[in-house]
């Protein structure tokens, strides 16, 4: 089965795509976002369909503490208005993703980074479900 991650905001999209029983996920490009959650999510339950994918792993972005914030809760509209659209949904802890993903593209100008870091956040949080999923 084929899983979509998604490190939503409210700019840009952040978007990996896994196969599950290869356990390896892939970053695609960024998509911008088109300025509601409901508008993204018909966007995002497209490219599901076009995928094949059976589950959509929304990422939550979670303080320090482990609590839902203002960012988690237009991740959680965001992921509603996509089960909405009939696509399967699960939320994730995305905490610490974005630092993962800027380590991870150190080696790349700081413009070029800016561009790649959601879609490899994205492709984290899809990674560690996928080994969460398994262990």
């Amino acid at each position: 089965m084929k899983v979509i991650g998604i490190d939503y905001g409210t700019k840009r999209i952040g978007i990996a795509v896994a196969e599950t029983q290869l356990g390896l996920a892939f970053a695609r490009p960024v998509m911008d976002s088109k300025g509601s959650t409901e508008a993204d999510a018909k966007a995002i339950a497209e490219l599901a369909r076009e995928e094949e994918c059976g589950l959509v792993v929304v990422g939550l972005p979670l303080t320090p503490s482990g609590e839902e914030g203002e960012q988690a809760a237009i991740s959680r509209e965001f992921g509603n208005a996509l089960a909405n659209e009939g696509v399967s949904v699960h939320f994730a802890d995305e905490r610490y993703t974005t630092a993962l993903a800027n380590v991870a593209l150190e080696h790349l100008k700081s413009r070029k980074r800016k561009l790649l870091a959601d879609s490899e956040a994205a492709r984290i949080l899809l990674i560690q479900y996928l080994s969460e999923r398994h262990a």
